[in-house]
Order: C-alpha cells, then sequence, then structure tokens
C-alpha cells in the first residue's frame, strides 16, 4: 500500500482513501458518514497546533462541558470525543509512558460522543444523524482504524526523513502537511546556526 500523501488534491481526500482502505483490512462495517467523519477528524487535527483545544486536560474538558449551557456543551464534548479518540487512535503507544492509559482515554471518548448524541437529539436538529452514536457505540473500532492508517504512514520511514529534511531546510507547508498527516509535530522555531 502506497502512503504518498501526493496524488491527492487535499489532506481531505488523502485521508478519506486511508480511513476507507483501514476498514477494509479491518473489515469494519462503520458506515460512511463516520468513515468520512473519521477523515474530517484526521485532516483537521493534522492542521491544528494542538492535539487537545487551549491544552486542557479531558477531565478539564469534561468538568468545562458540565457547567455550560446546551450549545457549548455539545461543542465542548464533541472537542473531548475527538481529542480522546485521535490521541488514542494515533498515539496510544505513547500513553504506555502516561499516568493514565488508553482505557481511560477510550471511556472518556465514547461517554462525550454519547453525551454529543443525545445533546442533539434533544436540543437540536440532529443534522449528523447516527454518526455520534455510532462513535460512542463503535468507538474500539474507530480507534482501531485510526490505529491501522497510522500504521500505514509508518512504514514509510525514508519518506518522512526526506520530507522532515525539506521541512527543516526550507519551512514548506506542504512538507509540513504531509508531516503531520503522519502523525508528526514540528518544532515551530527555526534551529539556529552554528558558526
Amino acid at each position: 500500500m502506497t502512503i504518498s500523501v501526493e496524488g491527492h488534491s487535499n489532506l481531505f481526500d488523502y485521508f478519506h482513501q486511508r480511513v476507507g482502505e483501514a476498514r477494509e483490512e479491518l473489515a469494519c462495517s462503520v458506515t460512511g458518514d463516520t468513515s468520512l467523519y473519521l477523515a474530517t477528524l484526521l485532516a483537521d487535527r493534522v492542521r491544528s497546533e494542538h492535539l487537545i483545544p487551549g491544552d486542557e486536560t479531558l477531565a478539564e474538558l469534561h468538568a468545562r462541558a458540565a457547567q455550560s449551557p446546551p450549545m457549548e456543551q455539545v461543542q465542548t464534548y464533541r472537542e473531548l470525543g475527538d481529542a480522546s479518540l485521535y490521541v488514542v487512535g494515533y498515539f496510544s503507544e505513547s500513553l504506555s509512558r502516561s499516568t493514565v492509559g488508553p482505557s481511560y482515554y477510550a471511556d472518556m471518548g465514547q461517554a462525550a460522543y454519547d453525551r454529543v448524541d443525545a445533546g442533539f437529539k434533544r436540543w437540536f436538529s440532529n443534522a449528523f444523524g447516527d454518526v455520534f452514536r455510532e462513535l460512542a457505540d463503535r468507538f474500539r473500532e474507530c480507534v482501531h482504524i485510526l490505529g491501522t492508517v497510522r500504521r500505514h504512514q509508518d512504514r514509510q520511514p525514508d519518506e518522512v526523513e526526506r520530507l522532515y529534511a525539506e521541512y527543516m531546510l526550507t519551512r514548506s507547508e506542504s512538507a509540513a502537511e504531509r508531516l503531520r498527516a503522519m502523525g508528526l509535530l514540528l518544532p515551530t522555531a527555526r534551529p539556529q546556526e552554528t558558526g
């Protein structure tokens, strides 16, 4: 399987294809709408500077959501669910060094998506249909899909090294975007040159 971003007109197309391939490989039957949501989540996170909005912990996001009016509550629980899914799906190995493990993230994310689904159905027109219900009910399958996307990206170490060298030399936004798509967090300041 080729993991090059080249040949795709944008990050969404790239991740949409990767999510579809992962679903097929894992024989997951998550709906097309949920697959679109996962592809959008990955593309959005690649462009984001922070894994969790405002660098809040999951517990802080939960506390803020619980104290918020309905619209903000739904949005904050969605942020919590998205952050949990992304971290446990893409960076689960790093959680082994953390005080909380993957199951904590999975439980928080699953509960958050359950609250988003209930909030949309109670207070809003439920424009997302059953996407959040499926994310809540099949959270761990979605984690496996994201993990599979990540593992396939990891099979291209030469591409990562080449892109990183290009980014460090030119600060190319294209190279940065492709590196973020592979799950890398990039330094924000250019290293000082020695003389």
